[in-house]
């Protein structure tokens, strides 16, 4: 009969022994989940915020040619906005913007400010690029786009990217002898 006691006390040490790796199990499987899912939410605020960046490019993208044709006409510091801006530091809102350039979806503010004055001289170019710099003047502008599609999920991004415009110059105007 000794035997048969034995025998039954084995069977409930096993079963505590299987309920408690079931319950180490039940907590691993609860923390990889975790995990799992901490790094879901995180590749979506990446992939969120590599498109609020690509939407702010691409507004600067917009910018850029209507920038060649409208260089700030104010002193260094001259900021002109988009015409909807919300911004109150801008001196004109009459930055123009090909239709369909800004995002249909989230808040974008544009804004071109002047950085340098007109008498700069342009900067050294690669032999390949340059000609008779001496009749040219450069203005040195910044682009500055704010995204914010948050609302929609989509991210927010600020971009700042700088700009030289060559413009045509006279000699008499450069003062250089060419």
């Amino acid at each position: 009969m000794r035997g048969v006691h034995a025998h039954y006390r084995q069977r409930g040490v096993v079963l505590v022994v299987s309920l408690l790796v079931l319950l180490l199990l039940g907590i691993i499987a609860t923390t990889v989940a975790r995990s799992n899912l901490l790094q879901l939410h995180m590749a979506g605020n990446d992939e969120a915020r590599t498109a609020a960046m690509q939407q702010a490019l691409a507004v600067v993208d917009a910018v850029l040619p209507s920038a060649v044709g409208t260089v700030p006409a104010g002193g260094v510091g001259y900021r002109l906005c988009l015409p909807d801006s919300a911004a109150t530091d801008c001196d004109a809102y009459s930055l123009a913007l090909q239709s369909g350039a800004l995002p249909a979806i989230g808040i974008t503010d544009v804004a071109v400010t002047r950085v340098a004055p007109l008498e700069e001289r342009m900067p050294v170019l690669a032999e390949a690029q340059a000609s008779s710099t001496v009749y040219y003047r450069v203005a040195k502008l910044e682009v500055q786009v704010s995204y914010d599609g948050s609302a929609a999920g989509l991210g927010r991004a600020t971009i700042a990217q700088g700009l030289l415009l060559r413009l045509p110059a006279s000699p008499q105007v450069v003062g250089a002898t060419p």
